[in-house]
């Protein structure tokens, strides 16, 4: 994906040795135009796939998969790091 790999290198602020920050696209402030490219990028990987729901988990990959939901026609799950207060199960 160009798009992602261009706005991580003008974007993207190493801190310490192993982490990347994208606030500026991806986490406190979010590209929608870049998102829906990733979207359509991992739905044309998955379309023959036969995928019926798109997971991912709480924080950083909600935008991108509500996009990858959005053009694989499916809805989309997250995995939540605490109980919601407003779920019996």
């Amino acid at each position: 994906m160009e798009q992602l790999k261009q706005a991580i290198m003008e974007k993207g602020v190493i801190s310490g040795v192993d982490v990347l920050k994208v606030d500026s696209f991806l986490n406190h402030q979010i590209d929608p135009q870049l998102m829906n490219e990733i979207g359509l990028a991992f739905a044309e990987r998955f379309a023959d796939c036969g995928v019926t729901k798109v997971m991912t988990i709480e924080t950083s990959g909600i935008a991108p998969a509500i996009f990858t939901g959005l053009h694989l026609g499916v809805p989309l799950l997250f995995a939540k790091k605490t109980k919601s207060i407003t779920l019996d199960r």
